[in-house]
């Protein structure tokens, strides 16, 4: 079953995590041709660069701040290319209900690429600091840390996006604001990708979604606020900052106009 071509995570059992973090020199390999990985994983690159060629002749090449699914089984050779390279390695088995082993993706895949905030290496972090204990609450932690980044990575490719039979001219931006909207990067930026002028940018993306895009992209940011707090892992400044906003009461404010309630209200129910 593949979890993100239409499989839920509703009752995914994850076991067996193991977590490998360190720094690599360029040309050191890792070889799986034999007999392929034994379980999942998830690589994320702090820094650095892994090159991968799979038996099949696919291949990939994984940078800074990018998060790669490894299937099981895969056969494949992978090499550092960098002069150091620092990483995070999640090992991981998943199935559901039956017993019916489960996947994310058939081939290597990059699944999300960290943005501004730091929103995965934050998550990797954690990992790293549970890495070597051991225990039933040690191996509990581990196994809601991958539950967590899981549920990351469904959200984003879930994520509403427009239809690209219906905004053609401007998708290429909008696709790029969905991507970026943790980042302050210039409406010019998103103007640029679709290869238009920014005040056509701005008209068109108004007449098709019926706001500008500095509000949509705080519809996305609020969303994402929405979910910071709902874990109950950061206090309501910390999920402004987190999420782009500077000013702590601008922010309040568009939570509120956006979500219906405050911020504090929603922290409190999770709590």
């Amino acid at each position: 079953m593949r979890l993100i071509d239409g499989g839920s995570l509703d009752e995914l059992c994850v076991y067996n995590v193991f977590t490998l973090s360190g720094t690599r020199p360029s040309g050191r390999t890792t070889v799986h041709l034999a007999t392929g990985r034994t379980t999942h994983g998830l690589l994320y690159i702090k820094h650095g660069a892994a090159h991968f060629r799979s038996d099949t002749g696919q291949t990939l090449t994984v940078c800074d701040g990018e998060l790669l699914f490894l299937p099981k089984y895969k056969k494949y050779k992978m090499q550092y290319t960098a002069k150091e390279t620092s990483f995070v390695l999640i090992n991981f088995e998943m199935i559901v209900p039956g017993g019916e082993e489960c996947t994310l993706a058939d081939e290597f895949t990059v699944l999300l690429k960290d943005s501004a905030a730091g929103r995965i290496e934050h998550m990797m972090s954690l990992f790293e600091s549970c890495g070597t204990l051991r225990g039933f609450t040690a191996t509990l932690r581990k196994q809601e840390l991958v539950y967590r980044l899981l549920g990351m990575i469904y959200e984003n490719i879930t994520a509403p996006s427009v239809n690209a039979t219906l905004y053609p001219q401007i998708l290429p931006g909008v696709r790029l604001l969905e991507q970026t909207y943790l980042e302050n990067l210039p409406i010019v930026t998103f103007a640029n990708a679709c290869h238009i002028s920014v005040s056509s940018f701005r008209n068109l993306f108004h007449k098709k979604l019926g706001m500008s895009p500095v509000q949509y992209r705080n519809v996305l940011r609020i969303k994402h606020a929405g979910m910071l707090l709902g874990e109950g892992c950061c206090t309501v400044s910390e999920a402004a900052y987190a999420c782009g906003f500077e000013n702590l009461g601008y922010f309040c404010r568009c939570y509120k106009k956006i979500t219906g309630e405050s911020p504090g209200s929603t922290k409190k129910s999770a709590q």
